[in-house]
C-alpha cells in the first residue's frame, strides 16, 4: 500500500478533529451567550443557511467518504479487490464537482470582504462566539484540506466536465433558492452585502460573480492535477 494512502487517513482524521471540535467550542460558547443577545439568537437559528457551514459540513462528510474507501483499500490489500464504482464516483463528484469549487468561494469571497469591511459579511456581534481561531478554521484552514486531497489521491482529468458543472450549478442555485427563502421568510439577507446592494443593479451580479468564481476553480484543479498526476486523461464516453 503506498505512502499516500496513509497520507489521506492523516488528512482525514485531522479535518473531522479539526471541524467536529470547533462545532463543538462553538455551540458550547453559543448556548453562554444566547440569553443576553437576540441577535446572535438570530445567528445561531440560521447557522445551517450560511454557506460555510454547508461547506465544513460537506468537508466533514468527505473525510468520512476518504477514511471508509481507505480503510477498505488497507484490510483487502492481499487481496484483489476493486472499490466499487458507484462509491468512487460519489466520492470523486463529491470532491471535484462541489467541494473544491466551493472551498475556494469560501475562503476569497469572504476574506476579500472581512479584509474590505467586515460589516459586509461578518457583523461584529458574531466574535462573541467565533473566536480568530474558529474564524480561520472555517475560512482558511479549509484550503489545507482540499490541497492535502489533491496532492495525496491520484486523479485522472475526466473527458468531458458536463457532469461535474451540472452538479455544482445544482448546488450553487440550491444554496440561492435557501439565501432567497430566508429573506421571504425572515425579511433578512443572512450576508449584509445582499442587503446592501438588494434593488440595485448590482444586486444580480453577485451570483454571476460567485458562479464564475465557482467554475474557474472548478478548472484550475484539473491543471494542478495534471502538474501533479501527469495528462493522462480518465478514458470515458464524453456525455
Amino acid at each position: 500500500m503506498s505512502k499516500a494512502t496513509y497520507l489521506r487517513i492523516f488528512g482525514y482524521s485531522v479535518t473531522i478533529a479539526m471541524h467536529v471540535g470547533n462545532i463543538v467550542y462553538m455551540n458550547y460558547c453559543m448556548k453562554r451567550e444566547l440569553a443576553n443577545d437576540p441577535e446572535l439568537t438570530t445567528f445561531s437559528q440560521l447557522q445551517p443557511r450560511y454557506f460555510t457551514c454547508w461547506t465544513f459540513f460537506l468537508q466533514i462528510l468527505y473525510a468520512v467518504v476518504g477514511l471508509t474507501s481507505d480503510f477498505k483499500l488497507l484490510s483487502n490489500s492481499k487481496k484483489d479487490y476493486k472499490p466499487s464504482k458507484y462509491f468512487q464516483g460519489f466520492k470523486n463528484t463529491l470532491f471535484s464537482a462541489i467541494l473544491w469549487p466551493s472551498t475556494w468561494v469560501v475562503t476569497i469571497v469572504f476574506w476579500s470582504l472581512f479584509l474590505y469591511d467586515r460589516k459586509l459579511i461578518f457583523p461584529s456581534f458574531a466574535d462573541k462566539v467565533v473566536t480568530p481561531t474558529s474564524n480561520h478554521i472555517m475560512h482558511t484552514a479549509i484550503i489545507g484540506v482540499v490541497l492535502w486531497e489533491v496532492c495525496f489521491q491520484p486523479r485522472t482529468v475526466p473527458v468531458s466536465h458536463k457532469r461535474n458543472l451540472c452538479h455544482l450549478a445544482f448546488h450553487l442555485l440550491l444554496y440561492f433558492s435557501i439565501l432567497t427563502y430566508t429573506y421571504v421568510e425572515r425579511g433578512i439577507w443572512i450576508y449584509p452585502i445582499f442587503g446592501l446592494l438588494y434593488g440595485t443593479i448590482y444586486f444580480p451580479l453577485l451570483p454571476v460573480i460567485i458562479g464564475l468564481l465557482a467554475i474557474t476553480f472548478y478548472y484550475l484543479q484539473w491543471n494542478l492535477t495534471e502538474l501533479i498526476w501527469g495528462r493522462k486523461k480518465k478514458a470515458m464516453k464524453k456525455k
